[in-house]
């Protein structure tokens, strides 16, 4: 009898799909929320990486309006990807479609920062370059 249920038991476990440590790897949507997720704090640590970086780069003068800009920036993302989730709203696929553009909008910010790192001589609007 011992036999017959630990062969059921392999049977079953050989049976069940098997779960990836990496949640992108997967299929559940559980597991594409995580990776949603995951990847949101990517963006949102690459954004943080830029900020800090253009920051110790510019004055006091232009430190102030950035802090300004983000602050206006971060409740203008957050709104606009809760408005992109609505249509999924109280489905299990809502928190995949709210973080998937809380990272695509992050990135984008990030890119904008980034840009003000790496201007051309000349771009008046080269933040990077108010050291005043």
């Amino acid at each position: 009898m011992r036999r017959a249920a630990a062969g059921l038991a392999v049977l079953i476990c050989a049976a069940a799909p098997a779960r990836s440590a990496d949640p992108c790897a997967a299929t559940t949507q559980m597991d594409l929320n995580a990776c949603a997720g995951a990847a949101y704090e990517r963006a949102d640590a690459a954004m943080n990486a830029a900020y800090g970086k253009l920051m110790k780069r510019i004055g006091p003068k232009a430190k102030d309006s950035l802090r300004a800009a983000q602050k206006a920036w971060l409740p203008f993302r957050d709104a606009s990807c809760a408005l992109e989730a609505m249509g999924v709203e109280g489905g299990s696929i809502q928190p995949q479609v709210h973080a998937d553009c809380l990272a695509r909008v992050t990135a984008a910010r990030t890119k904008i920062l980034t840009g003000y790192l790496t201007c051309e001589e000349g771009d008046v609007t080269c933040v990077g370059r108010f050291e005043e």
